[in-house]
């Protein structure tokens, strides 16, 4: 009996400097985790209501046709300007074709009407030559009829006083008659070439209307082959539309079309998805939205890489919540009234792109926590905007209205980092 006695205590004993030892080391412990813990907590707004997100772009024709080849398939990984759909060309190539050919009709009209400009030139210079020679033929019929007429009346006075033969007076009198009908005759042929030098000019006009401000050096600035080869030009950009190439480097989604098929301009064919460019939606509600500020640095965790935290920066805040960009935005109006808290799409773009046995997808649910310990930075201005801007010079010039309130936030994620 003595012997359990002796044997419990040490026991007890050891039982208790088990837990004093305990105790001793885990309250220090949970102490500076749980410090830690409200210190994040304190620092930190998080939400579980976020997504992968990607700016796809989706591939659709520009014109009618048939499908001939699609080279690529679902889920591939494509680089920009690789082929990914071909259609049928035969019907475009007849078209520019025919583009080509009313081009080269154009441009032979063109010369017609330069060559009837150089005509009707011609001809008015001929008339006016013609009108030259009339006149000075006129002016000799005026000379003869003068020297006729003087000869006339000097044989009529002699006649009279008997000094000639009344022979010599109807001579005088012939010459007289025929020079003044000689006169009229070259007056009338000066008339006509007059009127002939007034259409002449007017189908030089006409020409040259027909020509507009086109010269002879410049032909092909005429609009009638300005509009050929506007035609041309259009038949060649349908022609090469029956190629759609990969706009951007991505992976191929969503591919609805097959060898055979036809298409229409606008019709979704696939979906190109950079996933080296994925960023973050994160839905926060109107609360936590207090000291959030472009340019914080956020941390995140992907449900499918738990393990893994990727590092972000708060690019921007949406202009509106949710419920206001829904196809049914609320009444709040009308009937009874609830308060409901609202949440605010804050867009987080990565700061390095994913590792590449790590990758994020489009639509993954993920947990974001934004650091606002420091939230001087602005809200009302999109990060890649302020560095697009510092890139194109702009600098403060482009921040105005809202946007002056601008830090840099650059600094600012830098900073808390």
């Amino acid at each position: 009996m003595s012997e359990q006695l002796y044997d419990e205590q040490p026991r007890s004993a050891k039982k208790k400097w088990l837990v004093a030892f305990l105790l001793l080391i885990g309250l220090p412990v949970g102490g500076y985790y749980g410090f830690a813990a409200w210190r994040h907590a304190a620092s930190h707004v998080s939400t579980d209501n976020a997504y992968v997100q990607a700016d796809m772009a989706q591939i659709t024709p520009r014109v009618h046709g048939t499908v001939i080849e699609v080279p690529v398939n679902e889920n591939w990984w494509v680089k920009p300007g690789q082929v990914l759909v071909r259609l049928d060309t035969r019907d475009y190539e007849v078209r520019l074709a025919e583009a080509k050919a009313a081009l080269t009709r154009a441009r032979e009209s063109v010369d017609q009407l330069f060559a009837a400009v150089a005509v009707a030139d011609e001809r008015r210079r001929a008339t006016q030559s013609q009108i030259q020679a009339a006149q000075a033929e006129v002016a000799v019929a005026q000379a003869e009829f003068h020297q006729a007429e003087l000869d006339f009346h000097r044989a009529k006075q002699l006649a009279e006083e008997e000094i000639i033969p009344a022979q010599r007076l109807d001579l005088a009198k012939t010459q007289y008659d025929a020079a003044r009908s000689r006169l009229h005759s070259k007056q009338q042929q000066l008339e006509e070439a007059k009127k002939n030098e007034t259409t002449r000019g007017r189908e030089a006009d006409l020409a040259r209307a027909a020509l507009g401000n086109t010269v002879a050096g410049e032909r092909s600035e005429h609009s009638l082959v300005k509009q050929a080869e506007a035609a041309v030009h259009e038949a060649e950009l349908n022609l090469s539309y029956c190629t759609l190439v990969a706009p951007m480097e991505g992976m191929v989604s969503r591919k609805a079309i097959e060898v055979g098929q036809r298409v229409q301009p606008g019709q979704a064919l696939m979906a190109l998805l950079p996933l080296h460019k994925v960023y973050i939606e994160a839905n926060y509600k109107e609360t936590q939205l207090t000291h959030v500020r472009v340019g914080q640095p956020v941390e995140i965790r992907a449900d499918v890489y738990p393990d893994h935290v990727y590092h972000g920066t708060v690019e921007s805040l949406s202009g509106g919540t949710g419920a206001a960009f829904s196809l049914l935005p609320p009444e709040n109006a009308t009937g009874n009234w609830v308060k409901v808290v609202q949440r605010l799409p804050v867009k987080i773009t990565l700061t390095e792109p994913p590792p590449p046995d790590l990758p994020l997808r489009v639509g993954l649910s993920v947990e974001a926590a934004i650091d606002v310990s420091n939230h001087d930075g602005p809200q009302l201005r999109s990060l890649l905007q302020e560095h697009k801007d510092k890139e194109e010079g702009l600098g403060a010039a482009g921040a105005q209205g809202p946007t002056a309130l601008i830090a840099t936030p650059t600094k600012i994620a830098q900073g808390n980092r």
